[in-house]
């Protein structure tokens, strides 16, 4: 390629040749023409160029298709629950109970998760029930039947037990009656003081750290304040022992005595919040119940209306055709619940009780039986 040029003074024409790629050194080399400034866009003119996040998302401006009601705040939790919204429920873990769920994660290598039968979801629903029950101040529990032999102390231990080990512990049980009981006998372990202590000097045992000195703690978490002596209690010993079990834990579960005409008996009604009632398979433990449920119906506090009936299956002596018509005896009587509790050897030899060596179908109905009496308490 060659290039042409003219001197203009001589006339002379020069002709010189041009090396390739010369055109492109020279474009890198010449600075390229000014560009003219870019005209602004309508929309530009017009939106505000500081819009206010508060603008009706219908009137504001839309720029480049956006509007601002995409960064609009998202709503709060009360709004979506005023809204009707709920959290959807954690999803539900694999099957723990059951030999098929055993072969299945054995044959699978631990791949299968297998899904948890009714009667597993049901006890897990009793566990989270009584785990998460919330009350304004502490719980009263009254076990009541005037028969004796009719399980009330293993009622109180055991029921006391399953609250404390589930709920994490800050659950007494203590011996109520008007003369000394045998709930200390029941439990695991003794006390240096008793539950006479607290009642001759209450102010005495005002703190947390005091009130160990008279519990005897089970493996359960429980606190067991017993009677290591005889002794009669009146209404006004009732009154100053829940004073200081108020004081110091969540809930306390009584084992009241056989007299209900007492006035430790009646203290002890008086006060409760919610109420136990456990019998046997025999006619005079079912016929003392009822008894006094329809002493009670009359009573402000609703206890009979809300009260929990645990009806405990012995080897012991039954009375034939009985035990088909307990519902429908406490039916008639008005009662929140009636809760079956299967035979447990355990409980039967009469030795220290401990929910750590219930059966696996004994466990299962008592931790019913603590939701149930949980369900069916309201504090005014």
């Amino acid at each position: 390629m060659t290039d042409t040029t003219t001197d203009n003074d001589t006339g002379t024409r020069t002709t010189a040749r041009r090396l390739p790629g010369a055109d492109r050194a020279r474009a890198h080399t010449e600075p390229p023409p000014p560009r003219r400034p870019a005209q602004p866009a309508l929309i530009d003119v017009l939106a505000d160029p500081n819009p206010d996040p508060d603008t009706d998302p219908a009137t504001a401006a839309d720029v480049d298709g956006v509007s601002w009601e995409r960064f609009a705040e998202p709503a709060s939790a009360d709004v979506l629950a005023a809204g009707g919204w709920e959290p959807p429920p954690p999803p539900e873990p694999p099957a723990e109970w059951g030999k098929r769920a055993a072969v299945l994660r054995v044959l699978s290598f631990g791949l299968a998760k297998p899904r948890p039968g009714r009667e597993e979801l049901a006890y897990r629903r009793d566990l989270r029930a009584i785990r998460q029950a919330t009350w304004p101040r502490s719980v009263r529990v009254a076990v009541a039947n005037p028969k004796g032999g009719s399980g009330k102390t293993p009622t109180a231990v055991l029921l006391g037990g399953v609250l404390a080990g589930i709920r994490g512990g800050s659950v007494a049980i203590w011996d109520a009656s008007d003369a000394a009981g045998t709930l200390g006998a029941r439990t695991e372990g003794t006390a240096a003081r008793c539950v006479s202590d607290i009642a001759a000097d209450p102010q005495a045992y005002a703190l947390p750290s005091t009130v160990g000195m008279v519990a005897a703690t089970q493996t359960s978490f429980a606190d067991v304040l017993g009677s290591l002596r005889e002794r009669e209690f009146a209404g006004p010993d009732i009154t100053a022992v829940l004073d200081v079990l108020d004081a110091t834990y969540r809930v306390s579960v009584a084992d009241s005595g056989n007299v209900p005409h007492s006035a430790a008996f009646q203290a002890l009604i008086e006060r409760a919040d919610i109420l136990v009632v456990p019998t046997t398979l025999t006619a005079d433990s079912v016929n003392k119940a009822v008894a006094l449920l329809r002493r009670l119906q009359s009573a402000p506090s609703g206890l009979a209306q809300r009260a929990v009936v645990a009806v405990l299956h012995t080897h012991g002596p039954q009375t034939p055709g009985l035990s088909g018509q307990l519902e429908k005896i406490f039916a008639a009587v008005g009662v929140g619940a009636v809760v079956h509790i299967p035979f447990d050897p355990h409980i039967a030899a009469g030795t220290a009780l401990s929910v750590g060596s219930l059966s696996h179908d004994s466990l299962v109905a008592w931790t019913r039986l603590a939701a149930t009496t949980v369900a069916n308490l309201t504090l005014d």
